[in-house]
């Protein structure tokens, strides 16, 4: 019995270290063949990208440091604005104090002196935030020198992030930490980045905001300017809600207090001060732009223009374009007058945003973006960027228009602006007036734009007809 038990035991034994080793094995594959797998996919990503950076574009000292210069003409080709070096003024190693460097570095890239020109550190907690949807206080995944070379050689237009552009930007990075040090990239970055109001670099936006240069600002201000690039409009001191311009000062307050440049008690003095405080009504004299027309009179036409330019995926600030629009400068001058000077408004509060187009060809020949914009370059332009109910210019093209393509009514026609409810409701319809006035013709009825007789006239079509009419004009719609 004692024999048979210990065979027994010997056989329990011999099968466990077989399972165990048939467990071992397996699992010896199984890391073999990930280990294969992301072997792989390295070589094939290195492969890829070099295959793009192969094809990339050259960098050059004066792409780093120059901008050209785009001109804007109006129909006369008569400048009406130019875009480059003429609002730059570049600040030299000892004009840019040490501590918008580090304001920059703290806001922008914290491993800026860490790594060399790609941070894979960066990406990876970048894609992880992306992942987890974490973004409060997040930096993106690109460096400071992948964004200066974005800005020097590519476009900046969101369809313009590709891969194969990521690949590029990232190896021109790495070639420009080969051949520069980390404070002159700082120096180029610092002169070129776009900073809100037509113009581009800090010195000129210290210049521009206080009338002064870059060794002349506190903290406070250094700080506000360090944090402007990332959307300059947004961030502008000059508008009348400064909140998100605060907010932005703030966040670059704290990130150099993380990152040790200043202390805590620095941060909050600083903080406790307006970012309006020290700003320059007459933005230190900057120069003009010699155009053919004061810049606040075009100002919301070439803010048009130069967003159909960046749709196309063109940078008017670097690219050197030259635009000819549809601008009639006289029809924009009599625009700006008739808001700001003729027309008596009941109070400044009231705003305005006008398109006037071309009835012959379609073309837009001036642009109204609001009225008393101020000093304030590229703000809201309210002919394009404000929601605005379409009013009674939807009767012609969507009650009577139809009626006359499809039920081939007259203009004699006689509607009935009479008590009328609303089809499956209580609601009934009138006009401002709350009164009627019996039968009138259509021409009366649009003249006088009652709102009971388009209503009748577009029931009589029917939504299916007056919506076909609305597409063959090519107008989009909604019916919610």
């Amino acid at each position: 019995m004692s024999n048979d038990n210990q065979s027994t035991r010997s056989e329990r034994h011999n099968n466990n270290d077989n399972q165990q080793r048939n467990v071992g094995g397996l699992i010896k594959k199984i890391l073999l063949w990930v280990a294969g797998i992301v072997v792989l996919l390295m070589v094939a990503s290195a492969a890829l990208f070099f295959y793009y950076a192969s094809s990339a574009p050259k960098i050059s000292r004066s792409d780093l440091t120059s901008q050209s210069i785009t001109t804007i003409y109006d129909d006369q080709n008569r400048v009406i604005s130019r875009l480059g070096a003429q609002k730059r003024e570049y600040a030299k190693d000892n004009q840019i104090p040490k501590q918008l460097r580090n304001a920059v570095v703290s806001i922008e890239d914290r491993r800026f002196y860490k790594h060399h020109g790609v941070d894979t550190i960066r990406i990876l907690g970048a894609a992880t935030s992306n992942v987890f949807g974490r973004s409060a206080g997040m930096q993106g995944g690109s460096t400071l020198t992948q964004q200066l070379v974005k800005l020097s050689v590519f476009s900046t237009a969101a369809s313009d992030r590709t891969l194969k552009r990521k690949a590029q930007e990232a190896w021109l990075a790495i070639n420009v930490e080969q051949h520069f040090s980390k404070s002159q990239i700082l120096d180029f970055y610092i002169n070129k980045v776009y900073m809100g109001n037509g113009i581009y670099g800090m010195q000129t936006a210290a210049q521009y905001y206080y009338g002064k240069d870059l060794n002349d600002l506190d903290l406070s201000q250094l700080a506000l300017l360090a944090g402007m690039p990332q959307s300059p409009t947004y961030y502008n001191p000059l508008v009348s809600n400064t909140k998100y311009a605060t907010q932005r000062r703030n966040e670059v307050l704290n990130a150099m207090v993380r990152s040790n440049y200043i202390t805590q008690s620095q941060a909050n003095q600083a903080a406790s001060e307006s970012v309006t405080a020290g700003l320059d009504p007459d933005h230190g004299n900057i120069s003009g732009s010699g155009t053919a027309v004061d810049s606040k009179v075009v100002d919301p036409y070439v803010k048009q223009v130069l967003a159909d330019l960046q749709a196309q995926g063109y940078n008017p600030y670097s690219d050197g374009l030259k635009v000819h629009t549809n601008l009639d400068l006289d029809a924009q001058q009599h625009l700006y007058d008739a808001a700001n000077k003729n027309v008596q408004f009941q109070n400044d509060k009231m705003q305005a945003g006008v398109a006037v187009t071309d009835p012959h060809n379609g073309q837009i020949i001036a642009m109204l973006g609001g009225r008393h914009t101020g000093n304030v370059v590229y703000g809201l332009n309210r002919a394009v960027q404000s929601n605005r109910s379409s009013g009674s210019t939807a009767k012609p093209l969507m009650d009577y228009g139809p009626a006359i393509e499809y039920l081939q009514w007259p203009t004699f026609k006689l509607i009935a602006d009479t008590r009328f409810v609303f089809p499956g409701t209580n609601t009934v319809l009138h006009d401002f007036d709350k009164k009627y006035k019996g039968n009138m013709t259509m021409r009366e009825a649009l003249v006088q734009s009652r709102n009971v007789p388009a209503i009748r006239a577009l029931q009589a079509v029917g939504i299916k007809r007056a919506t076909s009419f609305l597409d063959g004009l090519g107008i989009w719609w909604i019916i919610e």
